[in-house]
């Protein structure tokens, strides 16, 4: 992976940052000032988190050049792909995850992407966009919440994430109560429509973190070696995962079999009333015979001459109808 080159600008923390943090050795958070951020980075205890954008050339000459990361974590950070991944280089965790857009301070459920690079006293993180994640974990540092670690970041930034999962998995699963609840009285037509976007966006999120799910578990034996204080940090995100990954899989589930339920309850009422309309069509046919014989006006027609023949005629049509739907009644109940 070539990192691209940028232009010579201004590439101090002071361009472009959006935060910075350092947490002493309690997990105390004290908002760092862009000038005083090397000074924390060379303090004997507690991290340093620093928010950047991508998006700002300044914030992306900074990592390029200054990061204390390592040239592989910065190709990472700087690169262009979007897949996710999580790698471990010595003591050294580099990683591109999901989250979820923050849009002028309007919560959505767009997913970009987070990149972090983490090692024992720096948390890196880049986005391109506003996150949901993200700014929920700073404003929870700004209510007193401590952190002791760089890794209890990505656990809150994760944890909120898998919190707006869930919720949206609960919305999702709500829409579905409404749809068990017409299909088991009275359908209105709209169901599969409910149903298929429920689909949707269940396997939308399914995707993510089954992806995430792998990452973090292949993660937890890659630690075990060179960070082995991580190993309980990254088993908890694991599991913690795994929990909000099998809750919308379950969500995903239960959608295709209502859509199946849904699917056989219209093939049903579609075979009752083209047996309906076949029963309808069988009793009609005599009389219209009936009719169209009488109607041939040729010579010699029964009852052309009789008093009341018309009436003996329809008795006649009338009379053919009711037998061929008393023979159509009874091979049903054979």
């Amino acid at each position: 992976m070539n990192r691209p080159e940028f232009p010579h600008v201004d590439s101090t923390p002071a361009a472009g940052m959006i935060s910075a943090f350092y947490f002493d050795a309690e997990g105390k958070a004290l908002a760092l000032a862009p000038d005083d951020i090397e000074a924390a980075l060379g303090r004997a205890e507690g991290f340093v988190w620093i928010h950047l954008s991508r998006a700002d050339i300044r914030c992306r000459n900074w990592v390029d050049q200054h990061a204390p990361l390592s040239e592989i974590a910065r190709e990472i950070m700087l690169g262009d792909e979007d897949h996710q991944r999580v790698e471990v280089y010595g003591r050294e965790i580099v990683g591109v995850i999901p989250e979820l857009h923050l849009e002028f301070d309007n919560p959505t459920e767009d997913l970009t992407r987070l990149r972090f690079a983490m090692t024992d006293r720096l948390l890196v993180t880049m986005r391109r966009i506003p996150l949901r994640s993200v700014e929920n974990v700073r404003r929870s540092i700004a209510a007193g919440t401590l952190y002791a670690a760089p890794i209890e970041i990505i656990d809150a930034i994760i944890d909120h994430f898998a919190h707006v999962i869930g919720k949206l998995a609960e919305r999702i699963g709500d829409d579905l109560d409404l749809v068990e609840e017409r299909i088991a009285h009275s359908p209105r037509g709209d169901e599969s429509q409910i149903i298929a976007r429920a689909r949707s966006q269940s396997m939308r999120v399914h995707r993510q973190l089954s992806q995430m799910r792998g990452l973090f578990h292949r993660l937890e034996l890659r630690v075990a070696g060179p960070m082995p204080e991580l190993a309980a940090p990254v088993q908890s995100l694991a599991q913690k995962v795994d929990d909000f990954d099998h809750s919308v899989a379950a969500i995903h589930d239960r959608a295709r079999l209502l859509q199946e339920e849904l699917a056989g309850r219209m093939a049903e009422l579609t075979n009752r009333r083209l047996l309906t309309l076949s029963i309808l069509t069988a009793g009609i046919l005599p009389p219209t015979l009936v009719t169209g014989f009488f109607g041939m006006n040729t010579k010699d027609l029964p009852f052309q001459n009789t008093d009341g023949g018309t009436w003996y005629a329809l008795a006649l049509a009338a009379c053919a109808g009711a037998l061929t739907y008393w023979a159509i009644q009874r091979m049903r109940a054979l």
